[in-house]
């Protein structure tokens, strides 16, 4: 495992920490080293993760755009990215309760929104917890990648998905669900 005086000092090599480290930067590091040390034998193994981490924006694979492709998702999106501009911290957020609940609000189950999230922040379905992720990114950064995402989802076709996926059949982006209850009382309505 990685120490952290070691990480600060190679982030200091690369460019991407001052000398010396503030302390939030060293909260930063260990938050890091919470989220990727066990599976990280040297600093430079953590490199492409730190840096990826630091960019302002993340390249989400194409299909998974298309995932997204919907106004259920964007506004999903748009409602994470206002819940996240209205944290005054970002550690310790409840996000295993609230992004479900968020995604509820939509329509969107608890595990299609979390990995919207994901997709969203990373580019990539598997990764650290979101909890974790979150202060590593920081405000800023979560606006601008989302605000990307839904650039990206708006420009161009807009909110019209692709007709069919690579395997030949029809393809369906990340739609909500109303609750039964809803759907009811739109019916006898």
């Amino acid at each position: 495992m990685i120490e952290a005086d070691a990480l600060a000092a190679a982030m200091q090599r690369w460019g991407v920490l001052e000398n010396p480290a503030p302390a939030a930067a060293l909260r930063w590091i260990e938050t890091f080293l919470a989220a990727y040390g066990a599976q990280l034998a040297s600093p430079e193994e953590a490199r492409p993760h730190v840096l990826a981490l630091r960019a302002e924006a993340t390249l989400v694979p194409a299909l998974e755009l298309e995932r997204l492709r919907s106004r259920d998702a964007l506004f999903f999106l748009d409602a994470v990215a206002q819940y996240v501009d209205h944290q005054p911290e970002l550690r310790d957020l409840p996000l295993a309760h609230d992004l479900p609940a968020i995604g509820a609000e939509f329509g969107i189950d608890a595990g299609a929104a979390l990995t919207a999230v994901r997709m969203a922040l990373t580019g990539e379905r598997e990764g650290p917890p979101l909890e974790l992720l979150f202060p590593l990114l920081g405000h800023d950064r979560i606006l601008i990648r989302i605000g990307a995402v839904n650039s990206k989802l708006l420009h161009g076709r807009g909110l019209n998905p692709i007709a069919t996926g690579p395997d030949g059949r029809p393809f369906e982006p990340l739609r909500g669900q109303k609750p039964a209850a809803q759907m009811e009382e739109e019916t006898r309505g």
